[in-house]
């Protein structure tokens, strides 16, 4: 396994950690689907491996940690977008759009970014010990100062870590588990204490994804369908439309979720919960493989895996995306992916498919192991840890 594979495998490693403990049920489901979800990762990085290197020879590198070793390809099947050229640092490259944060508060708990607000802060939550109760702040990007919103303590009998910290309205929404149900907690934005807004039996089944829109906390289930609850309180209720979907991105919802059991690329079909729009991916040509879809594109291989491409749901605009490329979804912004830096060397860079830019992330031997950068959930903040310190990546600053 490379220095690059070790580092994604550490992160998805360290993600499971911090995951909520499920119930048995659920977590079977949650494993069924991590199984299958795991093998279409496997199949892109595959088709991500194979790299020229010197002399022009095309050489086979392992997939996954299967210990099978690609065949290799001929140069002619190669992809053309191989970068081969020195990438700048990124915050040289997009100066507007790179912040640097320490690692840690005063108190010694580690920060982890959440999510960006419009007005330059970003929600962050901290910990020391698992065991201990998490603190969310709030992070302004330009002072540099953290201000804390309140403590975050799990259920005290059978109860899950907070898990899907989302703002709005002036909120932070989160939910938390027990044997049977989910609690739905909030906090104003001015800080206070927690309060539970309401409790939701589940069954045993556990949220996919949770927003905060309209006044209301929105979530969906492992096993299908969204349900809202005002803030202020009151009886949780089906969201109109929503029956057996999955929350994707506010106001969108489909099927199959990113953890559902049947195979095939997660999201082909899409609902927009407020106007009753649909959008079904286009289904992949003879021999290609969907892989992924979000709500504008979708990412496949062409037959073989041999490629990687991104094209539009609706089978438009198929941009080639180049070799290296490190996390299998579809592109954030619809432009950006992180990708090796090049074949001859350890690092991993940003790419803009848009304007053929590739950034050094200055992550590699000094960085920190078990940090691969992923955006959140809106697709605009990408964040990751180096020896000397934090970045956070603005993605929606870059032109």
């Amino acid at each position: 396994m490379s220095g690059i594979e070790e580092r994604l495998s550490r992160t998805l490693e360290h993600a499971a950690e911090r995951a909520p403990r499920l119930a048995v049920p659920a977590a079977q489901r949650l494993e069924t689907g991590y199984r299958r979800r795991r093998h279409r990762s496997q199949a892109l990085l595959a088709a991500a491996a194979v790299v020229v290197v010197a002399g022009g020879v095309v050489a086979g590198l392992q997939a996954g940690g299967d210990g099978r070793t690609l065949p290799a390809a001929d140069p002619s099947e190669v992809p053309s977008a191989v970068i081969s050229v020195a990438a700048e640092p990124v915050e040289k490259v997009w100066p507007q759009a790179v912040w640097k944060m320490p690692v840690k508060d005063s108190e010694g708990r580690e920060l982890h970014p959440v999510t960006l607000t419009d007005d330059g802060t970003l929600l962050v939550k901290a910990w020391r010990e698992v065991e201990q109760p998490e603190v969310l702040y709030l992070y302004d990007l330009a002072g540099g100062k953290l201000r804390k919103i309140t403590d975050v303590r799990r259920p005290k009998k059978n109860g899950g870590a907070a898990a899907d910290f989302s703002m709005g309205d002036g909120v932070v929404a989160w939910w938390t588990s027990t044997k049977t149900s989910v609690r739905l907690w909030a906090v104003p934005l001015t800080g206070g204490e927690a309060r539970q807004v309401a409790e939701h039996e589940t069954g045993g089944d556990v949220i996919d994804n949770l927003v905060v829109a309209k006044g209301a906390i929105v979530f969906s289930v492992l096993k299908g369908g969204v349900f809202s609850v005002p803030l202020n309180g009151g009886q949780v209720t089906p969201v109109e439309r929503g029956s057996g979907l999955h929350l994707l991105s506010w106001p969108w919802a489909g099927s199959p979720g990113t953890w559902s059991p049947p195979d095939g690329a997660p999201f082909t079909h899409l609902v927009n919960l407020e106007t009753g729009q649909t959008s079904d991916a286009a289904p992949a040509r003879q021999g290609e493989q969907l892989l992924a879809c979000g709500v504008q594109s979708c990412l496949a291989t062409t037959p073989g895996g041999a490629r990687a491409f991104t094209r539009l749901r609706d089978g438009t605009q198929q941009q080639e995306v180049p070799t290296g490329f490190q996390i299998p979804e579809p592109p954030s912004q619809s432009r950006f992916y992180v990708r090796t830096l090049r074949s001859d060397a350890p690092g991993l860079g940003l790419y803009d498919l848009k304007t053929g830019t590739l950034a050094d992330l200055g992550i590699g031997n000094g960085a920190a192991q078990g940090e691969v950068p992923v955006a959140d959930r809106a697709g605009r903040m990408m964040t990751y840890q180096t020896a000397s310190g934090r970045y956070v990546i603005d993605l929606s600053r870059i032109p």
